[in-house]
């Protein structure tokens, strides 16, 4: 589809009212015209349930465009956010899982504090969803299931650490001052122009948010490079980067919601540029659709089917990558006799 595309064989429609009308057909042959609407009706009703959870964007588009799928095409591209956890594949942070899977013993020295599912290296500090790594596709349902175990487990640590109290170095007026530095920052400057969004002083958080995306889609593999990158592509997105990042502290808030967005832009600039530096470390294209190297563009089994792990540290700004060997913990399910 991608390569149709650049030939500009465009748009590229899903012929979703084809197949509705071929369900429609069956299942009327096969029981009648009553029941078989009804059935049809009932499988309509999942199916809207199965987007809902799945991919809330595209009934959302459907809405947007007018589009009823049962009766004409969808048109689609061949396009994910940017930055993929779960759902490009074994992405997100170490965790503690179940204790009967048989992990090497090595794993396991990653949790001192001991054996609670859903706990992260950081003691205390509990994961779930596509942030638990190494199982993709989890949507809304399996992202619920596993808030549950992470609460539960959350709460059995708590019971069994009653005196536990995380420190940290700041103080709460050194936090405080930290997180409402945007206010600060616009309210000092608002008065130079006479239009908020620009001055020379500061910079909005929608204009660095849109910043980040334009450098991550144009060098890190985005839809504009058809997903495609390379090791010197990469490291010249991490250029900017680190200039975009020079630029956070005079990001400027006018209110509490842009507040929270300036907040949202150092998270994101940090994830992706985990996600620039593992691309730039696996020296192969691991996810063939996600995301290609062109200077590597293959799946190379031999050096490269294993972890990929990285650690960030804070006061340096440096990044260590490094590989871990890849264990397999569950073994493939025998074929299905029929």
């Amino acid at each position: 589809m991608m390569r149709d595309m650049k030939l500009g064989k465009g748009p590229i429609l899903m012929n979703t009212h084809h197949a509705m009308d071929a369900i429609n057909k069956t299942f009327k042959e096969k029981l009648g015209d009553k029941e078989g609407a009804k059935k049809v009706k009932h499988l309509e009703a999942e199916a809207w349930e199965d987007f809902l959870d799945m991919a809330i964007g595209q009934a959302g588009l459907w809405a947007a465009q007018d589009v009823e799928p049962d009766k004409v095409p969808s048109e689609i591209m061949p396009t994910e956010p940017y930055l993929l956890g779960s759902h490009a594949g074994c992405a997100g942070f170490w965790c503690c899982g179940p204790d009967d899977l048989g992990a090497p013993e090595e794993w396991n020295k990653k949790w001192p504090a001991g054996n609670y599912n859903r706990m992260s290296t950081v003691k205390g500090l509990f994961m779930c969803g596509d942030i638990c790594g190494a199982s993709g596709h989890k949507f809304s349902s399996g992202s619920h299931a596993e808030g549950r175990i992470a609460a539960k487990n959350a709460l059995a640590f708590l019971l069994d650490n009653p005196g536990y109290t995380p420190t940290i170095k700041e103080t709460a007026d050194h936090l405080a001052a930290e997180l409402y530095l945007p206010f600060e920052v616009y309210e000092k400057h608002k008065t130079y122009t006479t239009a908020p969004e620009i001055n020379p002083n500061y910079i909005k958080p929608k204009m660095l948010q849109t910043r980040l995306q334009k450098i991550s889609d144009e060098y890190f593999g985005g839809i504009s490079t058809w997903y495609m990158t390379s090791k010197t592509m990469l490291d010249e997105g991490l250029r900017k980067l680190q200039l975009l990042k020079e630029d956070t502290s005079k990001m400027a808030a006018s209110n509490l919601h842009e507040l929270m967005r300036c907040w949202e832009n150092y998270h994101r600039i940090l994830s992706v540029e985990a996600h620039a530096r593992h691309i730039l470390f696996r020296e192969e294209s691991r996810y063939p659709g996600y995301y290609y190297r062109g200077d590597f563009d293959l799946v190379d089994d031999k050096n490269w089917k294993c972890f990929v792990n990285s650690k960030y540290d804070i006061a340096t700004d440096k990044w260590e990558v490094k590989k871990v060997p890849y264990v397999q913990l569950v073994e493939d399910a025998a074929p299905v006799k029929h």
